[in-house]
């Protein structure tokens, strides 16, 4: 009798089911993983639909056992696996559509704080407290951090610097990488660039010292790049979030964007750097508009040799 109630409450341990909906961007998805992290200690079996390449983040995640491709998925496939819970942590009218039509009654959206992030736009003041996971966590009630799950061996020997000068927006990028790449040449360390190529804008005749991977790994390359560095230098961007879900010290730009936006890093140790009382800041939600002043102060001001001796004391060079 005690063996079949242990079996029962094994078997109803088990039952639970939940869909996570994110279909992009990398950053987002990354950030995703603190509830992921949650469910999967509540035993929950954990599914993901997402869009291409953002699938490769969970090639070798054991907590999420199915994932399921945005437009390549059909719905019945979906209804079929009578979910007992679904995040929808994209909150778009299609992602909210899908969802009270798998299951109305168990489905839940995030917050995004549109109202918050607007009256920052318009008055240039913090109207937001919470990084976006932990707008995510809210949906279940969890305190995790994101974390991320990747095996593999370093790709690069050694000790090295994970670098990227990449953004979506032109507007986001740090203004001063070529001269960066110059001092960055005296220290005894290896320098490793990593993004999309299409995202160089400005920079994308600019030759970088060191081991120049931009546009030339996959996501999962990326990830065991980042994963082994002994530290991150880049944008307001999504590789940000993969160097804080591998907790790496990090060293972060913000220009148009603001922290209270919800993308402050979350490494135990990391540093932002940011030119403060700039009246035009944030001029954007996402850094998507030519800045107005036509100089891009709120990147151009951050001067490279004060860059350089943060590096120099993450890395215990000074």
């Amino acid at each position: 009798m005690k063996l079949t109630i242990k079996i029962l409450k094994f078997k109803i341990l088990h039952l639970k089911k939940a869909l996570i909906i994110r279909l992009g961007q990398l950053g987002d998805v990354i950030l995703t993983t603190s509830v992921i992290e949650e469910l999967y200690e509540r035993n929950y079996e954990i599914h993901y639909l997402t869009r291409k390449p953002f699938n490769e983040i969970f090639a070798d995640d054991f907590r999420v056992k199915k994932v399921f491709i945005d437009k390549e998925v059909k719905l019945s496939e979906l209804l079929k696996e009578k979910y007992s819970l679904i995040l929808d942590l994209h909150f778009k009218f299609k992602t909210f559509l899908l969802s009270k039509i798998i299951s109305p009654f168990h489905s839940k959206h995030y917050n995004k704080r549109i109202l918050e992030r607007r009256l920052t736009l318009i008055f240039k003041k913090n109207f937001n407290n919470k990084r976006i996971y932990e707008m995510y966590n809210e949906t279940i009630n969890s305190n995790k951090k994101p974390k991320l799950i990747v095996k593999g061996e370093p790709i690069i020997e050694g000790d090295y610097i994970v670098i990227n000068p990449t953004a979506r927006y032109s507007s986001r990028i740090y203004r001063h990488y070529d001269k960066l790449d110059k001092l960055l040449e005296n220290i005894p360390i290896k320098k490793v660039y990593i993004g999309t190529e299409k995202d160089l804008h400005f920079l994308k005749n600019y030759e970088f010292s060191g081991i120049n991977l931009i546009g030339k790994t996959t996501i999962r390359e990326m990830l065991l790049i980042v994963k082994y560095a002994k530290l991150f230098v880049g944008n307001d961007s999504g590789i940000s979030h993969i160097a804080s879900a591998f907790n790496i010290p990090s060293i972060v730009f913000f220009g148009p964007t603001v922290l209270s936006f919800g993308f402050e890093p979350f490494s135990d140790k990391y540093k932002v750097f940011q030119v403060n009382d700039l009246p035009c800041r944030p001029c954007s939600l996402h850094g998507e508009k030519p800045c107005k002043r036509n100089d891009y102060a709120c990147l151009d001001w951050i001067e490279p040799e004060i860059v350089f001796e943060k590096i120099l004391e993450f890395l215990s060079l000074l």
